[in-house]
This record gives structure tokens, sequence and C-alpha cells, in this order.
């Protein structure tokens, strides 16, 4: 039930945060207001968490492929990598399905919004 909790709250709020891109373009680091602060948090949260937890889920697919192949008798192991695998396509899914809602929502009302980017 936990993870069910987290995993409607992440997707929930994350339109906020990608509408929160076009914010963070040139903005200051001044926490004087609520304003100021939730645009900061937001900020962070768009050049630095998104990314890590793409990272993490691909990191957590890749491990379980690696398991499944280096366990290739042991049953408890191969059933454990399996999970990995699943709940790394999972969130990989998860992630980039809301993205794209995203990306056709604001056509569809014609909102102007960047999908956010990493760095090159």
């Amino acid at each position: 039930m936990k993870k069910i909790i987290t995993l409607v709250l992440v997707i929930g709020f994350t339109p906020f945060v990608t509408f929160a891109e076009e914010l963070c373009k040139g903005s200051d680091t001044r926490l004087d207001s609520l304003g100021h602060i939730i645009n900061w948090a937001s900020c962070t949260l768009i050049e630095a968490v998104i990314p890590l937890l793409f990272t993490l889920a691909t990191a957590g697919f890749i491990w379980g492929v690696v398991q499944f192949f280096i366990y290739p008798d042991n049953e408890e192991k191969r059933k454990k990598s399996k999970s990995f695998m699943l709940w790394g396509i999972i969130a990989l899914f998860v992630m980039v399905s809301v993205w794209g809602l995203v990306g056709i929502l604001t056509d569809t009302f014609g909102i102007k919004v960047l999908i956010p980017q990493l760095s090159q």
C-alpha cells in the first residue's frame, strides 16, 4: 500500500514539476519568500532528482539482468532478479508515460512548456 501511495504522489506532482521548467531558466537563488522556495525546490527536483530517478530505474533493470545471468542455477536469485527487471521497466514506463502525457496536454491546451532535458 505504501508503494502505491508513493507512486500516486509522484505521478500526481510530475506535471507541476514539468511546468516549473520554464521558471528555472535564469532564476535566482533568493529564498526570502514562499514562492522563491517553491521555485528553488522545483528547479532542484527537475535538474537533479528526476535524472537521478531515471538513472536508478535503469540501473535497477540492468542489475536484474546481470543477476539473472550470473546465477543460472539459483532459482531464488533468479526470481529476485526478475523482480528487479520488472520494477525497473515499470518505473521507466511510468516516468516516460507521464512526460508524454504532459506533452500531449500542453500541446492540446497550447501551454508553452519544455520537457526537462539533461544538460550536455
